[in-house]
């Protein structure tokens, strides 16, 4: 299951990036700074798989 969990938090990080996008650039009015934060979402996403899955086998 361990293994199935970066490609979920993936998954879930595609319509919140949408989402987020939408909120963000209704609300501030700029294009740019929506994408910045929906790019910045895949970033963070990206960070915390490296950081909590990204571990050698010691067998």
């Amino acid at each position: 299951m361990k293994q199935k969990i970066p490609g979920i938090l993936f998954l879930l990080a595609m319509p919140l990036s949408v989402l987020l996008y939408i909120k963000v650039e209704a609300l501030s009015g700029s294009e740019i700074l929506g994408l910045f934060s929906a790019v910045a979402l895949y970033v963070v996403v990206a960070l915390v798989i490296a950081l909590f899955f990204n571990s050698k086998d010691r067998t």
